[in-house]
């Protein structure tokens, strides 16, 4: 729980407030049995009108229990919900934190986001206050039973032992098998979202086939793991369930047995054995299942910490320039690359320049190095040897500010045209109906806050949306990459006419592999000239 709290926003005093509910909680088993030995007593006697005074304090307490359990609920939720939107929140600034070469993939990144922050989410109401409702009512139950028999609550405590020691092995159990299985899930999801990315041409090569014996491939490496957790699981409720009865049965044996050696009367005994049963047995029932739980969170706090431990990237948030664009350069001095499974250089002793005005073309063929010189040139991936320096700017500028990155890929939302396109930025709305215009969007300008359905857009039109996304940022440079694959010619000459017009305010950096749009005017920045990648 200490490893949480650090990682979380959460602080002491509110989970002391929420354990004080616990503990008026998990008292009121014990006080109705002392209750139902009180009211036999009065049964007994004859005291009819004491017996209705208790029977209305009964129902008194249970009205107060209603309320006090509806207010820890409250309570609980609330925090899940603060773990849930810290945890998340870290993680996705860590994995922006994180250079090209550690983000992980889609498998992991989808069970570290949902799966095990939904775990650690689940800490109070699945792990914490079970186990601290198990502790205080087994507490209390005793301190009870030990007042009416001493024999009868060593039974129980001797039950319990057993029970415990028990748990103990098989939790161990549990999260070694939980740990195996997560790490294949990894592989799992990933799989899966690259089988929707692909659904297209699976069904049209009609390739199920591959599909099912992936999935199956999958299921077989992780049928170890889950028959573990299942042998595991398929004991604790075992022994619980049967144990729990057992002992049941065996102690209330005893209990009678030993009536005329304790000299215990039988009201004492039913409620010695009622709070037994209740406050100690019975609350190992659900034991099993959070101890199930525990080895699952276990599991993901393991594979969740490391990330949030390192220092969290800030957030880029609108800032007033104190700084002239004009001034503005990118250089790179003597810039040589190669990714750390290999030794053969990407890049090797590359000299350029880039102005802040004007169209510079990154021109290479397939594979050699652009799209790795412009990730040096982001900041995603750092030199091997050499240095890529931002000239004209304070130092307290973050390189990452001043560029807009427009992908291969953009990806859209499925939201308002403006909200896809400005992504919560402090820009300008103004000018997106132009920019539309102008990239033969028309249908999309007349109506900015129109729900946008990515998946009726077409690529060439992914492609033009992006674009305008990275001018619409209003950076003193926007980068593109491969900015005119899967646009037609008209299409093509519109977004460098675009271009060409916002290259008279900003750097326009281009990766292309032709030089089908370059001008005397261009700078032409070649990649791989000597090294294929």
């Amino acid at each position: 729980m200490q490893t949480i709290l650090r990682i979380t926003s959460i602080r002491y005093r509110w989970l002391l407030g929420l354990l004080t509910l616990r503990v008026l909680i998990d008292g009121f088993n014990v006080l109705i049995s002392m209750l139902i030995q009180l009211g036999l007593t009065v049964a007994l006697s004859g005291q009819v009108n004491l017996l209705v005074a208790i029977f209305a304090g009964m129902l008194a307490a249970a009205v107060v229990y209603t309320g006090i359990y509806f207010l820890s609920g409250v309570v609980t939720e609330r925090l899940k919900r603060r773990v849930s939107g810290d945890i998340a929140t870290d993680l996705m600034a860590n994995f922006l934190q994180d250079d090209a070469t550690q983000v992980p993939d889609n498998g992991t990144a989808t069970n570290l986001i949902v799966t095990d922050t939904q775990h650690i989410m689940q800490f109070l109401d699945a792990g914490v206050l079970p186990l601290v409702d198990f502790g205080i009512t087994v507490f209390l139950g005793v301190i009870y039973v030990v007042t009416q028999s001493w024999q009868l609550a060593l039974m129980f405590v001797a039950f319990g032992g057993l029970f415990a020691g028990v748990s103990r092995g098989l939790f161990r159990q549990q999260n070694q098998a939980q740990t195996t299985f997560i790490q294949i899930d990894d592989k799992h999801k990933a799989f899966f979202n690259d089988f929707l990315a692909n659904v297209a041409v699976v069904r049209n090569l009609n390739v199920f086939a591959y599909s099912r014996q992936r999935h199956a491939d999958y299921f077989q490496q992780a049928a170890p793991s889950m028959r573990q957790m299942a042998t595991a699981s398929g004991a604790l409720a075992g022994i619980f369930n049967g144990g729990v009865y057992l002992a049941e049965v065996l102690t209330l044996m005893v209990g009678f047995a030993m009536l005329t050696v304790t000299g215990s009367s039988v009201a004492g005994l039913l409620g010695a054995w009622n709070a037994g049963v209740g406050s100690i047995l019975w609350p190992f029932l659900g034991l099993a299942p959070t101890i199930g739980f525990l080895a699952q969170q276990r599991t993901s706090i393991d594979r969740v910490l490391p990330r949030l431990t390192q220092q969290v990237m800030p957030v880029f948030s609108p800032m007033k320039r104190d700084y002239q664009p004009d001034t503005i350069k990118i250089r790179g001095t003597k810039v040589s690359f190669h990714y750390p499974q290999t030794n053969r250089e990407i890049l090797q002793h590359l000299d350029f320049q880039i102005h802040n005005q004007g169209i510079t073309f990154l021109i290479g063929a397939n594979g050699a190095g652009k799209t790795t010189l412009l990730k040096l040139i982001l900041n995603e991936l750092q030199p091997t040897t050499g240095k890529i320096e931002i000239q004209g700017v304070p130092a307290k500028i973050k390189s990452a500010s001043l560029f807009a990155f427009v992908p291969q890929r953009s990806v859209m939302f499925t939201a308002s045209m403006t909200a896809n396109l400005l992504l919560a930025s402090q820009a300008d709305p103004t000018k997106l109906p132009a920019l539309l215009q102008q990239l033969q969007l028309d249908r999309y300008a007349a109506d900015l806050d129109q729900t946008l359905q990515p998946n009726q857009l077409s690529p060439g039109e992914q492609r033009r949306l992006g674009i305008i996304r990275g001018i619409a940022a209003d950076r003193p440079f926007i980068v593109l990459d491969e900015p005119f694959s899967d646009i037609d010619a008209v299409n093509q000459q519109a977004v460098m006419q675009l271009l060409r017009q916002e290259a008279k305010k900003r750097g326009v950096v281009i990766i292309t592999h032709t030089f089908d749009f370059v001008t005397a005017a261009d700078q032409v920045l070649k990649v791989g000239d000597h090294h294929d990648n």
